[in-house]
């Protein structure tokens, strides 16, 4: 091998010697053409290592391989700065959902894996039954499955499925802990980046984050579905890059950057959700269910002066520690399967309220001046359209009894809210169902919201909406319309973002009540709260008066309690409803006091499989004696006492024509702004503050769209927003009052339709 390098080496030079001996030239003339040889490879050899210089320059690779980053690795290391995923927390600061690790467990069977000491690190199969049992006791994992994993033929390590995943770090030392004294190796754990939970804490609205991708940790956290999905945006922040120089031996010198790109934290949303209420509402809710069972229920307690959501919980829900159902689940799913079929039924799900509805007739009834409190009828059933309408004592009182429609209301008389809704109109009750805005989502910022149906306009169907059968609702929808009852008649849409905080900028932006309407007049809100509290003291006809303990059943620390149940049937998917002695969805609204209410509390149980009362009151008494206990502390951190803010975040205004209106709005309330849709159609094509504008929270902003123009409820509008309606409408306005007044008057009423040229007149006051 060395003599043939040799021969290659002196090669050309031979062949030179050689040649030069062919031409039996001098000496002299022999070194002479030996030179000019020499000198012709010398330039040969120069130009093809200037080409390949070159290449490599302009290329930056050899041989297929990029040279530029080999280089850097050399003299520098770039690091990835992983932004901080914003904090949830409740309303008074205590963190609900917070960046942390979890551990997925695996075993080690490979034999050949032992210390330096020769100590085994794997674990053998005499262990295999300690490793089943401490599997069993501390994962819940089923030691036959344990034993199938551990026994797969070749296999040099083994993972233990969706159980074997998402453990704590205090979970983790106890299974080391255990394994240590029981004498068992090879039990590994491999550290992810994960969600921190409060247990199961208003699950399914607070939600989950996990992985982007896998296991994957580079690529951070993505929320999945509620609030941790919804405002995936603001909580997600943006990695930076550091890039740190090395010394001539290769190791990194900290501390001294040659660039950096800061990593941008996500922001903080401080919810408005009462930890104390809502972990309180939890173990009621449990308690409850442990003597009755629903396939579905919802309970949800508001503040009713500000729309804030104070507690909220449902059933199923799940553990998000441990990802496990909690409540009814379909036995023939896994746990996984159970999980990803929930959904949040706050907003989601969509149903037919029953009687609870009745307190929206007896408000547009009133308002209307079609309901005469002195006024008797006999409830025996009617026909209307063919359809028999009865009262659901019908089997007790085959005659009927005669009443006052105040006495029917407390009875919960179907055939008196039949009357009443027929003495309107279908037109005039139309009317109302849209003032109280049923058939439209809340966009209140979480994305997914179910739409609720108004009536066909069929009369049987307008009819047998008066009692809440025949439209559909989800229970956010009914929570926005009882606000109207509570406020003396003004609306509230509900909202769950009490502040945003950017914690890089130092700033945040703090919500406010948002008024979006209002559908009745005080004294009409006023007077169904009245006939609301004869529904539990009523000691004839009141349907929520404990008859056995000659008590109501909701008593709050001596307090008046407007109360309504409901019972509706439940839609089946196959066709018609369900049948049976409990075939229905059960529920009730609790109004506390009963003149001006601080709290609205409402819970739905669907398909329980025996009923009483017991169910509802029992979680909302308590809860509601728990909440007057923290009224000076929620009074002091609602949105409503807080202000102005000296250091608000501002944000500036995106070009939203062309755009859908109800994914704006979602975005917008999500910003906490205040959108407000202008006609009917599908498409954004002017919007009433300029793109780019910088705005702080809490301001109204008018998006009109392609479709028809009606009239809005302009309640409390600026006369500036009054103005943009009008120039985009066309109308002649006429004030009546200060400029500086919000509207509480217009002559042209909601839903109207309005043209170019019609006259609008608005008291501002």
């Amino acid at each position: 091998m060395i003599k043939l390098l040799k021969n290659i080496a002196t090669f050309p030079f031979r062949k030179v010697a050689i040649n030069a001996g062919k031409t039996r030239l001098s000496p002299q003339d022999n070194r002479k053409r030996i030179a000019q040889d020499i000198l012709f490879l010398a330039l040969l050899v120069f130009t093809v290592f200037i080409v390949r210089f070159a290449w490599i320059i302009v290329t930056d690779s050899s041989n297929g391989v990029k040279l530029r980053p080999l280089a850097k690795a050399n003299y520098s290391e770039t690091t990835t700065i992983y932004a901080k995923r914003g904090t949830i927390f409740d309303r008074e600061g205590a963190a609900i959902a917070t960046d942390s690790s979890d551990y997925s467990i695996y075993v080690i069977l490979d034999k050949t894996y032992v210390s330096a000491a020769g100590k085994k690190l794997y674990a053998s199969s005499e262990d295999f039954a300690k490793v089943a049992a401490i599997f069993k006791e501390k994962l819940g994992i089923d030691e036959s499955y344990t034993r199938a994993q551990l026994n797969i033929p070749k296999a040099s390590q083994v993972e233990f499925g969706t159980k074997g995943k998402h453990i704590s770090f205090t979970l983790k030392e106890q299974i080391e802990k255990e394994a240590k004294d029981k004498g068992v190796a090879g039990i590994g754990f491999t550290s992810h980046l994960a969600r921190s939970y409060t247990g199961n804490f208003a699950s399914n609205f607070i939600g989950l984050a996990g992985l982007k991708d896998g296991d994957d940790d580079t690529k951070g956290l993505i929320g999945q579905f509620g609030i941790e999905a919804s405002l995936d945006n603001i909580l997600s922040g943006k990695n930076g890059v550091e890039t740190l120089e090395k010394n001539k031996d290769g190791q990194t010198l900290k501390g001294i950057a040659k660039s950096v790109t800061p990593a941008k934290d996500g922001q903080d949303v401080y919810t408005t959700i009462d930890s104390t209420l809502q972990s309180y509402l939890e173990t009621l809710v449990d308690t409850s269910m442990q003597n009755y069972t629903g396939t579905e229920v919802v309970a949800t307690l508001v503040k009713a002066d500000t729309g804030e959501i104070l507690a909220t919980t449902q059933r199923p829900t799940f553990d998000p520690s441990t990802q496990t159902v909690i409540g009814p689940k379909d036995p023939t799913l896994s746990d996984k399967q159970n999980l990803n079929s929930q959904t949040n039924l706050l907003y989601q799900s969509m149903f037919e309220p029953g009687s609870t509805f009745k307190l929206f007739t007896m408000a547009a009834a009133i308002e209307n001046g079609t309901f005469d409190p002195n006024a008797r009828y006999t409830s025996t059933p009617i026909s209307v359209g063919g359809t028999r309408i009865a009262d659901w004592d019908v089997l007790l009182n085959p005659d009927g009894l005669n009443m006052t429609y105040p006495q029917g209301f407390a009875r919960s008389s179907n055939v008196g809210m039949s009357k009443l809704q027929m003495a309107m109109g279908d037109k005039v009750w139309d009317s109302y169902l849209n003032r109280f805005r049923f058939g439209i989502p809340t966009r209140m910022g979480v994305g997914g919201e179910g739409f609720g149906s108004l009536p066909d306009e069929n009369i049987v169907s307008q009819v047998n909406s008066s009692f809440g059968q025949g439209v559909g609702v989800t229970d956010v929808q009914m929570l926005r319309g009882f606000s109207a009852i509570a406020n003396g008649g003004t609306m509230l849409e509900p909202h769950f973002i009490s502040k945003i905080a950017n914690t890089d900028a130092g700033t945040q932006r703090i919500s406010e009540p948002e008024i979006i309407g209002k559908p009745v007049s005080k004294t009409t809100a006023d007077s169904v709260l009245k006939y609301m509290v004869n529904v539990g003291t009523d000691n004839v006809y009141g349907t929520a008066y404990d008859f056995s303990t000659t008590q109501p059943y909701f008593r709050v620390a001596g307090k008046d309690v407007s109360i309504k149940t409901g019972t509706a049937q439940v839609a089946n998917p196959k066709g018609g409803y369900y049948v049976g002695e409990t075939a229905y969805l059960y529920s009730a609204v609790a109004m506390v006091p009963s003149v001006n209410p601080d709290y609205i509390f409402y819970m739905t149980i669907k398909l329980p499989d025996h009923w009483n009362l017991n169910f509802i009151s029992n979680v909302a008494n308590p809860l509601l004696e728990r909440a007057y206990d923290l009224k000076p502390t929620i009074d002091a951190t609602s949105n409503k006492s807080v202000g102005k803010s000296s250091n608000e975040t501002k944000i500036a205004l995106e070009n939203y024509e062309g755009k859908k209106p109800g994914s704006t709005l979602d975005l917008l309330r999500q910003q906490l702004l205040q959108p407000v849709v202008i006609g009917s159609g599908s498409v954004i094509t002017k919007q009433s503050i300029s793109p780019g504008t910088k705005l702080g929270a809490n301001k109204r902003i008018l998006l009109l769209t392609n479709g028809k123009l009606t009239m809005p409820d302009i309640y409390d509008w600026s006369k500036q927003d009054i103005d943009i309606l009008a120039k985009w409408a066309g109308l002649t306005v006429t004030y009546d009052g200060a400029d500086n007044g919000k509207a509480t008057e217009q002559s042209i009423k909601m839903n109207e339709s309005i043209k170019k040229g019609k006259k609008l007149t608005v008291t501002l006051k």
